[in-house]
């Protein structure tokens, strides 16, 4: 969410038809670390009991996006520069950990 960052985004997004390895890098070194390193704890977690999961990776995936869609998508879609606030990134991430425990939490 660092405004440097959404910048690039951008341009990778703008460009990623013509250079599809840019494209890839980007997300390998970006969203696509996140999930990985989520997904390992996804997997240690269930392993504990503590989530029920089918598939670490897409819930890892899921999370990542329930975390992170609506600042991103704001700043994506709307242009909208300044960072969000503390309290608003809080309220997305306890928001997206709810609902990601009603889905993957122990029941």
């Amino acid at each position: 969410m660092q405004p440097r960052l959404l910048v690039l985004r951008r341009l990778v997004i703008g460009e990623a038809g013509r250079f599809p390895q840019l494209g890839r890098l980007f997300h390998e070194r970006g969203p696509g670390r996140t999930i990985e390193a989520l997904t390992t704890m996804f997997e240690r977690l269930a392993s504990r009991g503590v989530l029920q999961l089918d598939d670490p990776h897409l819930a890892a995936a899921h999370f990542n996006w329930l975390v992170m869609s609506i600042p991103l998508n704001q700043a994506m879609l709307l242009g909208d520069d300044e960072p969000a606030t503390p309290a608003q990134l809080r309220l997305y991430a306890d928001a997206g950990v709810r609902a990601f425990l009603a889905a993957y939490g122990k029941r």
